[in-house]
């Protein structure tokens, strides 16, 4: 079955095209990936503040899901479903995107923070082989999803309010950044993180970590012209190398961040992202993460097949 997953993130807006298949024991797999779109729309913004969609944002939304319609019709999947996470669950007026949604044929749903959870580890892990304990990171706009799990089922998961838009809003004025301010946002994620202290119960045997965080940093360190997920699918960053990210990232201008590599949507947000996996791996006393390209969609595109193939 050919369907259109699209994962309606707090900063990012994504568009899988793929076919999936569902075997006689109710294993979901996905066989071929036919189209893949990212753009970012910042849906999440203000909305920590007012908790409500900004009608900038909304513009933005409209305007980008019309452009993935142009997609959806091009290749004509049999199921479409698009999941919105952290900005909707938390606006009051989420309904005036459903109106959008459903204006252009595109079906929305608001998944609950748990069930984003298990889409992200389904999506996230989707590409892997290996059975082994692994935690996976989705540093989102809105919130940030942690998972423990191997291939067959999840241990534990949380999902944290520290997405890097609420965040840089909410500590960050200025860029260059000033020490007093990374540091207040550092405050704040680690008091965050101890929430999840006991995932260390685990024995876990690899971080993976999966959105636009970690493969916008691996695309400006290969310094990459184009996305190429071939490259960064799979790519290790080490703490050495995200502790340099972040002297870099405080350091600079909007201007600088996107000489470096850094998409210009993304540039304003991605020193709490990169402050986010950093205390990370400090928790759980890891020296690297292993970047995925996979994530949400993946997980959308898993949960048609289940819903929709018997």
């Amino acid at each position: 079955m050919k369907v259109a997953a699209l994962d309606l993130g707090s900063n990012t807006f994504l568009c899988l095209i793929a076919e999936v298949s569902k075997n006689d024991k109710g294993v979901c797999r996905i066989e071929k990936i036919i189209s893949d779109q990212v753009e970012i729309v910042r849906l999440g913004q203000d909305v920590n503040k007012t908790k409500r969609l900004h009608p900038d944002a909304l513009i933005r939304a409209k305007n980008c899901l019309t452009k993935f319609k142009e997609t959806i019709d091009l290749y004509k999947p049999e199921k479409i479903l698009a999941m919105a996470t952290s900005a909707a669950r938390d606006s009051k007026n989420r309904d005036e995107l459903f109106e959008i949604g459903k204006a252009l044929g595109i079906p929305i749903e608001v998944i609950p923070g748990e069930k984003e959870a298990l889409i992200t580890y389904q999506g996230s892990i989707s590409g892997q082989t290996s059975d082994v304990t692994r935690l996976v990171v989705d540093i989102g706009g809105g919130s940030t999803e942690f998972i423990t799990g191997d291939l067959k089922q999840i241990f534990q998961n949380k999902s944290l309010n520290i997405g890097c838009v609420r965040l840089t809003e909410k500590f960050i004025t200025a860029q260059p950044t000033s020490t007093q301010e990374v540091e207040a946002a550092e405050k704040n994620i680690i008091e965050n993180l101890n929430q999840i202290v006991y995932f260390n119960d685990r024995q876990i045997a690899e971080i993976l970590a999966v959105a636009g965080t970690p493969t916008a940093l691996v695309a400006a360190q290969l310094k990459l012209v184009e996305f190429d997920a071939n490259r960064i699918d799979g790519f290790q960053l080490d703490l050495n190398s995200l502790e340099q990210w972040k002297l870099s990232l405080q350091k600079a201008t909007l201007q600088e961040k996107v000489a470096m590599g850094i998409p210009e949507g993304r540039a304003d947000v991605i020193l709490i992202g990169v402050l986010t996996l950093i205390q990370t791996l400090k928790l759980f006393n890891k020296n690297k993460i292993t970047v995925s390209t996979r994530g949400v969609r993946h997980g959308i595109a898993l949960e048609m097949a289940n819903r929709f193939l018997s």
